[in-house]
């Protein structure tokens, strides 16, 4: 069967869009002939049925025409769903994923829990040194995992580096890090009995291997928690490594995995204790 010709389905299709405003103004034109041009005069009661008939039909076109409009703005709300289903079901690219490494300082400030993460860490505590002492004695609980210099993860570290024989680098790095973790709790306790209150909590473990990635998580049994993730490199690197963030309400598995996996390395963990001086 031959297709109609387009001008003939655009006809159509424009006569059923519009027949009640074609009929409308028909119906006055009508009228209008009849009263101004043929001289048949209606009576009034004939008149007021015309104008009633008129208005009738007005009526009914907008009641047709509002019909028609939110039936388009559902569709369009359909197809703009459909669209944004597809691009989220679609697996999103690395570098809409991965991040740069984020300002901390503020979650820190806000967190009444935090938890960090690394092989060293050194890094991470400098930055952030003074906001983890006043968050301390504001009462937050903090816990630090960092490797055990006694054991063979700083050679492990160093073997996964780009100078694999370098082991007094981490060794170094180590050293910093573990003499202000040793300022922060010496502090903290000071402060402690100045007040003569017991705020919060601090608590340092070191792991006999290296982690595979960092974890720097803030408040982590809230609904309004954060994780970081950052995977260590191989060799090279190290100026730009891959990160990323977890929240429980969008990552749920996820973060939940993570978070765990960091309880985990804690258990496992040696606990820290700080240096006895003597007087």
């Amino acid at each position: 069967m031959l297709d109609k010709p387009k001008w003939l389905q655009k006809l159509i299709s424009f006569l059923i869009d519009n027949i009640t405003v074609l009929l409308t103004i028909g119906f006055a034109g009508y009228i209008i002939y009849r009263q101004e041009l043929a001289h048949m005069a209606f009576s009034t009661d004939e008149l007021l049925t015309a104008i009633l008939g008129v208005l009738g039909l007005l009526a009914t076109s907008e009641i047709i025409e509002r019909y028609r409009r939110l039936n388009s703005i559902n569709e369009s709300v359909k197809r703009a769903l459909s669209l944004l289903e597809s691009r989220f079901t679609d697996r999103p690219s690395a570098i809409a994923f991965f991040e740069k490494p984020p300002r901390l300082d503020s979650y820190v400030q806000a967190a009444e829990q935090i938890d960090l993460c690394g092989v060293t860490l050194s890094s991470t505590i400098n930055k952030l040194f003074g906001n983890l002492r006043e968050r301390l004695r504001q009462g937050a609980n903090i816990r630090l995992l960092v490797i055990d210099p006694d054991s063979l993860a700083p050679q492990m570290s160093a073997q996964r580096s780009e100078e694999p024989d370098d082991t007094d680098y981490y060794r170094t790095r180590l050293e910093a890090t573990l003499k202000d973790i040793e300022y922060l709790h010496k502090n903290w306790q000071e402060y402690q009995v100045q007040q003569g209150a017991s705020k919060g909590s601090f608590f340092v473990r070191l792991l006999s291997y290296a982690p595979s990635f960092g974890l720097l998580s803030f408040d982590a049994n809230r609904s309004n928690g954060i994780v970081f993730i950052e995977i260590y490199p191989h060799g090279s690197g190290y100026e730009s490594p891959p990160m990323f963030n977890l929240t429980p309400y969008r990552d749920g598995e996820w973060y939940k995995y993570f978070t765990e996996q960091f309880e985990q390395m804690w258990e496992g963990a040696k606990l820290w204790q700080p240096q006895v001086t003597t007087k």
